[in-house]
């Protein structure tokens, strides 16, 4: 019995270091076995600051292993909702849930970025953000912002992805980017949602 079990535990094992070794990117990268992956993504997302829903897009450019698994990539995006504008670039990571999915897949995403943004006309109520606001005559409780500058935030994020061919595949991802304060003003987050077209040469 202790035999039969060894053995069976034996080929168990065998069996999975084979699976892995099989879909190991890190091999695939030591022997050259990488592609260069063009993305362009449309969609949608939400300023916490202003929660008005509008137009989001971006472009990217990063690398992977001929295997898929994983992906990194440099990413440059654009979000206007005609009074809060966010251009950001930032470098974004993103790893399959398993290591053998080939044709449908879910991944999970994690990055940094650095990003411009514009406040234009933005009316908040509450209290004043600086030593003297812009008050409306008849209420000191609201205030417009006009302000622009930088920060550096960390994104997150999950997408599920089908591969039509060996070099082509469309996503869905969504995504969460954690802006800080521009000018004091704490902008809170960006939520995105987008349809993705990537392709590798």
């Amino acid at each position: 019995m202790i035999k039969l079990s060894v053995y069976l535990f034996s080929f168990f094992i065998a069996a999975s270091s084979y699976g892995f070794e099989a879909n190991n990117p890190f091999d695939g990268v030591a022997t050259g076995e990488y592609r260069i992956i063009g993305t362009v993504g449309f969609g949608s997302g939400e300023q916490q600051l202003n929660k008005q829903r509008d137009s989001f897009g971006y472009v990217s450019l990063g690398i992977t292993p001929a295997v898929g698994v994983w992906q990194v990539e440099l990413r440059a995006s654009h979000f206007d909702d005609n009074h809060v504008t966010v251009d950001q670039v930032g470098l974004n990571f993103k790893i399959d849930f398993t290591l053998n999915c080939h044709v449908q897949c879910l991944y999970w995403m994690v990055g940094y970025n650095y990003a411009d943004v514009d406040l234009n006309n933005v009316i908040r109520r509450g209290y004043w953000y600086r030593e003297y606001p812009p008050f409306y005559p008849d209420d000191r409780y609201i205030y417009i912002i006009d302000a622009s500058g930088s920060d550096t935030f960390w994104n997150a994020g999950v997408g599920y992805r089908i591969m039509w061919t060996q070099d082509f595949d469309t996503s869905l991802e969504y995504n969460y980017n954690n802006i800080g304060k521009i000018e004091r003003v704490n902008l809170g987050h960006l939520r995105t949602l987008s349809l993705n077209f990537s392709y590798r040469f």
